[in-house]
């Protein structure tokens, strides 16, 4: 391809290739924005987010069962300071005196 020598079109190519590159210049700067990178990074972190519900809810309707027996047991390893207490405490009012019995004052020589 061979351009032809003329200096206004040359100008007007030279020109042309200006507002092309601040029309980008623009874009760009637009975009490196913080705010704009910002709402970027959120709207990925919610695809991102809404593609793993997705999934997960896929997950459970194929298996509910074992979807189940992984929640029971997350619950279970969470609660494991209650549970522990629960038998503990049972544990204590069985070693004392039986019910009805009245307590015996040791002050007494």
């Amino acid at each position: 391809m061979t351009v032809p020598r003329d200096p206004d079109a040359a100008r007007a190519r030279a020109r042309a290739a200006r507002d092309k590159l601040m029309t980008t210049l623009g874009t760009v700067q637009d975009r490196l924005k913080p705010r704009n990178i910002a709402q970027e990074a959120m709207e990925n972190a919610r695809q991102s987010v809404t593609s793993i519900a997705r999934e997960g809810t896929e997950a459970v309707r194929t298996r509910p069962w074992l979807a189940a027996a992984v929640t029971s047991g997350i619950g279970l390893v969470l609660a494991r300071g209650w549970i522990v207490d629960i038998f503990r405490k049972g544990k204590h009012e069985t070693d004392g005196p039986e019910k009805g019995s009245l307590p015996q004052d040791r002050t007494e020589g």
